[in-house]
Parts: structure tokens; sequence; C-alpha cells
């Protein structure tokens, strides 16, 4: 008897040192190298460790108690650059299939011939800089709340360049803006290769006071050719929000808190995005999405799961410039999600 207590003296004291092993290798592993390489670099390389998503959940949790929705953080030096870069990127086939899988492409469109990698795909690519900005001690805004309700893309090159060989993205804050509703913060995405830039955009995120209401938002200006105007219906049941979850992720945990009930299950903005151009491209051709190109896009408000919408699309060609539209909204009750267009220089002008 006495030589099984022992026994099980020396179990249970070799279970306690592993679990303090384990712990002190989770807590070194997941936050504590994280939070060294967080803090003291602003160039990460792809092929090293980035922060981990557990610690960047952290942050975020952390940053939304400090900082208040809507109002500007206090800080000793308000002209901090904040800039985030990515360094060493290559294709990634299987990001991008999941990306089309998703996205209105069909999982097939990586291996489509003739077809350039998504307009919207870059920014996907952009989410992990992204949750790095806003988590960061030096932005200005609680990442709590936050609508995007504006972006300018600007693509130069054919995407599809970024295959051959390694490419870089860069996150940077260009300015705040207090507004009526809020603070406004602009941010620039960019990816380059070579020190040639391939592709940019530009978001307009807004930290919204209690009393702003996204329907308050004005219309992106755009008119759709009666002539060439096609209206096409799709259906957005449950499984998509799920899908969508997994694939796009967010900017912050919401995807999560609709899933405990706390909000109602809705689409990523890039999401609603990509759908638009997916449905242009199959029904009026690659060629109305192929670069040198700009689109303007303003969000109205986020798609709701399960739900059945309208994509309106059309097109107007003259000799200087092609010019395509597009908007989003309900099937039923036609509330707009978000309006775009598209400007892209004819041939003979591009050269």
């Amino acid at each position: 008897m006495l030589m099984m207590d022992r026994n099980m003296d020396h179990f249970s004291t070799f279970m306690a040192v592993v679990s303090g092993v384990t712990l002190v290798y989770l807590f070194h592993s997941v936050f504590y190298t994280s939070h060294i390489s967080f803090k003291t670099r602003t160039v990460f390389d792809s092929r090293a460790h980035l922060p981990g998503s557990v610690y960047l959940m952290t942050r975020y949790l952390h940053e939304s108690l400090r900082k208040k929705r809507g109002k500007m953080w206090k800080k000793k030096d308000r002209n901090d650059e904040l800039v985030f870069t990515l360094i060493n990127c290559r294709h990634d086939a299987v990001s991008l299939r999941r990306f089309c899988s998703v996205s209105g492409y069909g999982w097939d469109y990586p291996d489509s011939v003739f077809r350039d990698v998504p307009l919207c795909y870059p920014e996907f690519l952009f989410t992990r800089l992204l949750t790095m900005i806003v988590c960061s001690e030096r932005f200005n805004l609680s990442p709590l709340g936050k609508i995007v309700f504006f972006s300018m893309w600007v693509e130069h090159i054919p995407c599809n360049k970024k295959k051959r060989g390694t490419f870089s993205l860069q996150a940077r804050v260009l300015e705040y803006r207090t507004v009526s509703a809020g603070v406004e913060v602009d941010l620039t995405l960019t990816a380059s290769r070579h020190q040639q830039t391939v592709w940019t955009t530009t978001l307009t995120l807004l930290s919204p006071n209690n009393k702003f209401r996204p329907e308050a938002q004005p219309d992106l200006e755009i008119t759709h050719d009666p002539v060439s105007e096609r209206c096409i219906s799709l259906a957005v049941p449950w499984s998509s929000g799920v899908r969508c979850a997994w694939v796009f992720g967010d900017l912050c945990p919401l995807h999560v808190f609709s899933w405990l009930g706390f909000t109602r299950l809705s689409t990523h903005m890039l999401w609603m995005f990509s759908r638009c151009m997916a449905e242009m491209e199959k029904h009026n051709g690659v060629e109305v999405v192929r670069a040198p190109l700009t689109v303007s896009v303003r969000y109205k408000q986020p798609v709701s799961f399960p739900r059945k919408f309208t994509i309106r699309v059309s097109e107007n060609t003259s000799e200087t410039s092609n010019t395509a539209s597009f908007s989003m909204e309900d099937h039923r009750t036609r509330t707009l999600y978000l309006s775009g267009q598209i400007k892209q220089q004819s041939k003979e002008k591009a050269e």
C-alpha cells in the first residue's frame, strides 16, 4: 500500500511538471513570440513567424476595452506612422482555390484558361496585415464596430503577374477625420513585385458613434444603361455564411459572436463585392474586369443570411474608355447593399 502511494505521488509530480512545461511552451509559442515580433517589427517575412490568430484576438479584445468607439484615442505622438509590410510572399494555389470556391467564381476558376486572378483576391491576402493594423496600440480608433463604407481599387497590371516569383504586401494608415457620424480612417493597401506596383486600394473605415445609421450613408452616383443592363437573382443559404466565415475571416470576431447568438450572421463586405465582379465577368466577359482599371465601391450595409438578392450590371463603351456599373440589392424590398463603378481605359489610350 505504501509503495502504491509513493507511485501515485511520483505520477502526480510528473503530471504537474509536464503540465507546467506545456503551459510555458504554449505561452511562449502562442503569446510571447507573437508579442515580441508584433512590438518590435514592422517588416515581416512570410516564411518566418507571424503574430498568431489567438494573440491578435486577445489584442483585439484588449484594444476594444481600452478605446471608445467613435472617438479618437488620445496619444502623445499623433503623427506616429503605422505601417506593416509582408515580404517574400508567393502564390498559394490552395488559398486562391478556397477564395474562388466561395466568391462566385467556382472551385476550378484558377485552372480556367485565359482568366486572370480575381480582382478582389489581393485584398483577401491582406487579412492578417489589416488585423495587425486595427489591433495595434498605435491605431487611434477602437477596433470594435468599424464599418467599411467606401473603397477605391486600382489594378495597374493583371494580378496573375504575382504568380511569377515573390511579391510584397504593405498596409498603411493614411489619415483620420472626425465627422458627425464618428471618426473616419483611410487605409491604403499595396501589392508590388520587383518594386513595381501591381495593385492598390484605399479603404475608408468608420468608427461610428451611437447615433450612426448605416443606411444614412450617401450612395455612389451610378446609372445603369437600360440597354445593356442585366439582372441576376441569387440565393444565399445559411451554409454560405459558414463557408464565408471559414474562408474570409474578418477584422474582428463578429462571426464567432454571431454563432453564439449576439448578432445576426452576415456576409463579409469583400464577399459582396467579389460576387458582383464574378457575375459581371460571367455576363459581360473577362475584358470588363481586366487591367488597367479603377473600381469605386460604396457599401451600404451587409447582407444577412439566408437571403435572396439581385445583382444589376451594365456596361457603357466609348472611344476613350469603358465604364461598367454594378449594384447589389434585396430581391424583395430592393434595399441597396452596395453600388460601384469600373472605369477602364481603351487599348488605344492605354498604349
